[in-house]
């Protein structure tokens, strides 16, 4: 686990918040990766599903943010902002 003190299902349930009001299911099959299907409104039946986001990569809110930002770019065809490097 990554985020000290959270627990999966917790991890879970911030992300599927941060997506409201769209519908957003997590899993996690085998412990290390997010399964993570984001609808359009309450359904789920044409939906973005990504896998194999990496448990390890969210270590702090920034980063759970960052990817519920990039779950709705995705969703809506957007091109993934470039990151500047330091």
């Amino acid at each position: 686990m990554s985020l000290i003190g959270v627990s999966m299902l917790e991890m879970r349930q911030m992300i599927e918040q941060a997506c409201l009001p769209d519908r957003c299911e997590v899993s996690c099959p085998d412990g290390e990766n997010l399964t993570i299907r984001l609808g359009q409104g309450q359904s789920l039946d044409d939906c973005l599903t990504v896998t194999g986001v990496p448990v390890a990569s969210l270590n702090s809110c920034r980063d759970l943010v960052g990817l519920v930002t990039q779950l709705k770019e995705q969703r809506h065809g957007q091109p993934q902002p470039l990151k500047a490097i330091a």
